[in-house]
C-alpha cells in the first residue's frame, strides 16, 4: 500500500510541476506564422516570396507598404477596410496568431 501512495503522489508532484511551468511560463502559446499562413489557406489566393496563389495580391512586400496595424485589421474584416474586398473575414484568428502571421510576412 505505501508503494501506491509514492507512486500517486509521484505523479501528483509530476502533474503539479507541469501545470505550474505551464502557468508561470506567462501562458503565452508561440505560434509559427509560416504555418498558420499554409493551414489558414493565405497561400491559396497569395502569393509570397513566389509561391502561393494569384487571386490576392502578392504579400512578399507588404509589410513595407502597410502597417502591423493595417494588417491586422485587414485580416479581421476586410471589408472594414475595403468594402468590396473578395477575402473572408479570419476574425476567429487570435491576435497572437494574427501577429505571428504578420511576421512572418516581415521576413
Amino acid at each position: 500500500m505505501n508503494h501506491f501512495k509514492y507512486t500517486f503522489c509521484s505523479l501528483l508532484i509530476l502533474a503539479l510541476i507541469i501545470s505550474a511551468s505551464f502557468l508561470f511560463s506567462g501562458c503565452s502559446l508561440t505560434y509559427s506564422g509560416e504555418k498558420l499562413f499554409y493551414q489558414e489557406g493565405c497561400s491559396q489566393c497569395h502569393s509570397y516570396k513566389g509561391k502561393g496563389g494569384r487571386m490576392g495580391p502578392d504579400l512578399s512586400a507588404v509589410t513595407n507598404l502597410k502597417s502591423d496595424s493595417w494588417i491586422d485589421t485587414y485580416i479581421q474584416n476586410p471589408q472594414k477596410v475595403y468594402p468590396f474586398a473578395r477575402m473572408p473575414s479570419f476574425k476567429h484568428l487570435s491576435s497572437s496568431k494574427r501577429s505571428a502571421i504578420i511576421s512572418f510576412l516581415k521576413n
